[in-house]
């Protein structure tokens, strides 16, 4: 083959698996809303899909190690925020990022001293619109003052399935 088909072929090769990766990685439906396990209270997530297919998910839950004092309704410890800003679609029902515990002033002040730890990776897998697996890998920081610091290591899968409101 001369040279310049086998440049042809080769970038319309390239072409062509950028193509079919690109439709791999669409999702095959939009999953905003709340997750949870309706069998656990206390945490859940909060999925967003923007029109771009980029996503941002929040899971909440409590820290299991940061008591507060208990509340009328038995509540004792401090609530917990991880967020995962951003990731990739792996499949059209896989998505996949970094997860970051943040500390910051309050909406209502003014100034900027947020401070952002990674502190692992989230992967959803969607089974339909209405149920998926929730895949965690979480690891705090032994760093005295950082957002994480003592938060216990954690990994597994939950079920999770949309929340009705």
């Amino acid at each position: 083959m001369k040279p310049s088909k086998m440049r042809l072929f080769l970038a319309a090769a390239a072409c062509a698996v950028s193509l079919q990766a690109s439709a791999q990685a669409t999702p095959n439906a939009n999953y905003t809303d709340m997750w949870w396990l309706p069998a656990e209270n206390g945490w859940g997530i909060s999925f967003i899909q923007h029109p771009s297919n980029q996503s941002f998910a929040v899971l909440y839950h409590y820290d299991p190690l940061t008591p507060e004092p208990a509340t009328a309704d038995g509540a004792d410890f401090k609530p917990i925020w991880i967020v995962m800003p951003g990731g990739t679609w792996t499949s059209p029902t896989r998505f996949t990022g970094d997860v970051f515990v943040t500390t910051g002033v309050p909406f209502f002040q003014s100034g900027s001293n947020t401070v952002v730890d990674k502190v692992g990776t989230f992967t959803f897998t969607f089974t339909d619109l209405n149920n998926g697996t929730f895949a965690y890998n979480i690891q705090g920081s032994g760093v005295p003052g950082s957002p994480s610091f003592g938060l216990p290591a954690a990994n597994g899968v939950k079920s999770i399935t949309r929340q009705n409101f």
